[in-house]
């Protein structure tokens, strides 16, 4: 039996201008999150990690507390499968349309194009909106990846990591929270709803633990976190 934790990328920055990138307190947290995990004693055999920023520097992090610690520390592999879904980009292209007819939207979309802070939860609720009817194939956005697209990549990028890792292994991946969402409705045969549900409560900078062989993929630890006695260090944007 093998072992592959799927780690989310540490808080990013939500409502900058360019989210893609680690706040100061995801950067607490991901450093958090490297001396838990080497604290333990936890091996890696191979490590992979996603193509966002957020993904690189969340595996810095990590990988800069077991140096500190003189662990091992394999060369990371880039895995283009473990990005996240484009359902902010659906959202930026079809929010002014769906505006144009309700006036809480208009409202909402004149917020956050002036900047405002206040606009930020609500933009996040809309967008939990949007992405669900997205997942239902209400709205369609032909230049972006589908839902369904996005789970197939996926689950692609999870079976060529599975092969790669021999029997027994030990293996992290560096990614977001619906690509760890789409893995639990794989490992617990979860519905598109359940499982755009679940990416809203993953946690910045948590950790995921599946235990997989060959035709068996299970869910062992979900959703575990470094916070250290410390609750502002729990985020899930």
């Amino acid at each position: 039996m093998s072992t592959l934790v799927l780690v989310r990328h540490g808080q990013a920055s939500f409502g900058a201008h360019n989210y893609d990138q680690l706040s100061a307190l995801g950067v607490e947290q991901t450093t958090a999150l490297g001396h838990e995990l080497a604290g333990r004693g936890l091996r890696f055999d191979r490590l992979y990690v996603g193509p966002l920023r957020r993904h690189d520097q969340t595996h810095a992090a990590v990988a800069e507390a077991y140096g500190t610690r003189g662990l091992a520390w394999p060369e990371p592999i880039l895995v283009p499968e473990l990005d996240e879904h484009h359902g902010m980009l659906v959202m930026e292209r079809v929010l002014p349309q769906l505006a144009e007819q309700d006036d809480a939207l208009r409202e909402v979309l004149r917020q956050k194009q002036a900047g405002e802070s206040a606009a930020n939860q609500a933009y996040l609720k809309v967008f939990q909106q949007v992405t669900r009817r997205w997942a239902r194939g209400e709205l369609h956005v032909p230049e972006h990846e589908s839902w369904a697209d996005f789970k197939r990549r996926v689950q692609h990028g999870l079976e060529q990591i599975r092969q790669e890792s021999g029997s027994g292994a030990s293996v992290a991946a560096f990614t977001s929270g619906g690509v760890i969402a789409v893995a639990v409705g794989l490992a617990l045969n979860l519905d598109d709803e359940q499982i755009l549900a679940l990416s809203w409560i993953v946690r910045n900078a948590s950790y995921t633990e599946f235990l997989f062989a060959p035709g068996r993929f299970g869910l062992s630890v979900f959703n575990a976190t470094a916070l250290g006695g410390r609750p502002e260090l729990l985020t899930f944007v």
